[in-house]
């Protein structure tokens, strides 16, 4: 009769507690399914914005979990501002690993901020909007935005034209009737290289 959780699920296997935290015992458990609160739920990582981390890092990754009506308001790639609480919660597969308690820390989030480039466009001024438009009538704007990467690396201009039209992105694409499926314009890039080959600070 004791009360056990919350016990977060990951994957597609069933996670359930291995022992009971009042008398350590390891017997079958039976699980009452009346006395059981399940609740929708969403785990997203974060990562630090690559232009915030310095160069020579990787940048830093931290496990947020989105309830109720937060789940899916963001989708992967968006630039997004997280208000939570910072929680630790027992994971049994850590604990299993390294043979003592663990605790795996994440963020619960309260609130989601999503900023996308469409809201940080509205931001443009008219004289930006005009630099913009004559740079775009330049016969060599598109060696200008190649230099324009990563400047103090010299040369690997098929690496910065990869990592220009990875920032660009493609056209969103609907297939079918109006929205019954989308296709992101988002263009992935994998960098392999030996190491000091500039990689993290082409990132």
């Amino acid at each position: 009769g004791f009360a056990v959780g919350p016990i977060m699920q990951r994957g597609e296997k069933e996670v359930k507690p291995h022992a009971c935290p009042q008398c350590q015992q390891r017997n079958a458990f039976k699980v009452n399914y009346t006395a059981t609160i399940f609740r929708n739920y969403q785990t997203i990582t974060l990562q630090e914005s690559p232009g915030q981390v310095p160069a020579g890092r990787l940048p830093r990754t931290v496990e947020c979990v989105l309830l109720d009506d937060l789940i899916d308001t963001t989708k992967p790639g968006e630039e997004v501002e997280v208000t939570g609480v910072y929680k630790n919660n027992f994971d049994p597969l850590l604990n299993h690993q390294h043979g003592f308690p663990v605790f795996a820390t994440n963020l619960e989030a309260n609130y989601v901020e999503r900023k996308t480039s469409s809201q940080q466009s509205h931001k443009l001024t008219d004289e930006d909007k005009e630099k913009i438009l004559a740079l775009s009538k330049l016969p060599d704007i598109g060696a200008r935005l190649i230099r324009s990467i990563a400047p103090s690396i010299h040369g690997h201009d098929t690496i910065k034209l990869g990592l220009l039209l990875s920032l660009l992105s493609g056209q969103e694409k609907e297939v079918g009737e109006p929205g019954q499926h989308k296709i992101r314009g988002d263009i992935n890039v994998l960098l392999l290289g030996d190491p000091g080959c500039a990689k993290s600070q082409f990132l």
